[in-house]
């Protein structure tokens, strides 16, 4: 059991690396991107290889009638949570996006997941946790609407963190969603195939189709990097990682998110390093940290 643990712990932190990398990459390259275009373009062939893994696993990516409501509805807050993701990073500090979302992930998550998988009234440390992460997430808001983060303040940057907190509601209930799949047989790769219709449909709704040629041919290298170590690579990751442990220590992992992004950051030229996101980021993993240990020793 705790080698189970230990395993899905160390998949998820993977995926906590991988993606900020990815996303702090993903945000210098959207400043002069079309953000549809290069969505579209990204979770297009995302699903095109899921699917293709799915066959090749042995097991057809089919969608049993059980589960036709919990896929729409992961659809529906994948789409939100994605979208959200990387509207927010084009306009706000990538590290302060990130810190968003996680934040409301875990008490958001605790509730849901009591609510949704049925296991009754969560610890009263899950909900200590949870509500401290939420109070050093309301600091955060404060250091982004003072002017003391890495990016300057502005409507577009306002719009970008209130974007990211929605997608941060969304990831909560998709990685409770995806648990619940799990819990009744679906295989990762089974999700991961069915996942993203609905993030493509809302995107060809969204795209200015006469963009996507210029867009693919001045961008396709910066695109496929983006497919790869925002999307790909992270999903393969964490699915395998809440396999092996519950929603809640999922979200504790990807806590330490924004501490990781911010050091990736210095890599960025156009962010002002900020001591203030600093210290939410590091006051935030710190916690988050804490609660791993203590739920490890639980599991043990």
């Amino acid at each position: 059991m705790a080698d189970r643990f230990a395993l899905g712990v160390f998949l998820v932190a993977l995926y906590v690396v991988v993606s900020a990398a990815g996303e702090v990459y993903a945000a210098s390259y959207l400043q002069q991107a079309d953000v549809f275009v290069a969505l579209l373009l990204s979770f297009a062939a995302v699903c095109l290889i899921f699917n293709l893994l799915a066959r090749h696993e042995g097991k057809e990516a089919t969608v049993a009638k059980w589960s036709l409501l919990v896929f729409v509805a992961l659809n529906v807050v994948t789409a939100i949570s994605w979208i959200g993701l990387f509207i927010g990073l084009k306009y706000a500090e990538p590290a302060i996006v990130v810190a968003f979302m996680v934040a409301l992930g875990p008490t958001a998550t605790v509730w849901l997941n009591a609510l949704i998988r049925r296991q009754g009234a969560p610890p009263a440390s899950d909900i200590v946790v949870s509500v401290t992460i939420a109070t050093i997430g309301s600091y955060m808001i404060w250091i982004s609407a003072s002017g003391n983060a890495g990016v300057e303040w502005g409507a577009r940057s306002s719009f970008g963190i209130v974007l990211a907190i929605v997608a941060g509601l969304s990831l909560a209930l998709t990685n409770i969603l995806v648990k619940l799949l799990f819990d009744h047989g679906c295989s990762g790769r089974q999700v991961l195939a069915h996942r993203f219709y609905g993030t493509i449909l809302l995107l060809l709704v969204l795209v200015d189709y006469s963009s996507i040629v210029p867009e693919i041919s001045q961008h396709w290298f910066a695109i496929a990097v983006i497919g790869l170590s925002a999307i790909i690579v992270p999903l393969l990751l964490i699915q395998q990682g809440i396999r092996r442990v519950e929603p809640f220590t999922v979200n504790m992992v990807l806590s330490t998110a924004p501490i990781i992004t911010f050091l990736f950051q210095y890599f960025d030229s156009r962010i002002v390093p900020s001591s203030h996101t600093f210290i939410g980021n590091a006051l935030i993993t710190a916690v988050a940290v804490g609660n791993i240990y203590l739920q490890y020793r639980r599991s043990a």
